[in-house]
């Protein structure tokens, strides 16, 4: 895949999300971008290629689908934080949150923005993971 990803926090499930898709082969790590407040807890990733920051706009601005990886209680925030930079026709955003609506993120960000909700876990690093997947056209 030649698009570039965003995820937007690099704690346990961002980095195994990170490692699945690189490891798959469905991305170049120097495709992927990966945010934390603290990046030095991301140098294993890094020196794997892909590029660390702590600053969620960049990401998002590299980034033609954005993972949301973060804590529930940071979500809100974090979105509201960066969504000046989307755009609906080139960004998509996958919600790996638990139980944080699509309805919620779409009052949040706008109608128009493709909306994807994905429950996978963090075997998903050696590609051992199951994942639901819901996305804005389907009832929750």
């Amino acid at each position: 895949m030649n698009k570039k990803i965003a995820i937007i926090g690099g704690g346990n499930l961002g980095v195994a999300i990170a490692e699945g898709l690189i490891k798959s082969g469905f991305s170049l790590p120097e495709h992927i971008i990966i945010t934390k407040r603290n990046i030095k807890t991301l140098t294993d990733i890094e020196s794997k290629g892909v590029l660390v920051t702590s600053d969620n706009n960049e990401a998002v601005r590299y980034a033609d689908l954005v993972i949301l990886a973060v804590k529930p209680f940071q979500i809100k925030e974090v979105v509201l934080g960066f969504k000046d930079e989307l755009q609906s026709t080139r960004h998509t955003l996958v919600s790996v949150v638990t139980g944080v609506l699509i309805k919620d993120m779409r009052e949040w960000v706008g109608a128009d923005m493709p909306i994807v909700r994905a429950m996978p876990n963090t075997a998903i690093a050696i590609q051992e993971s199951m994942t639901c997947i819901s996305s804005h056209n389907t009832p929750q």
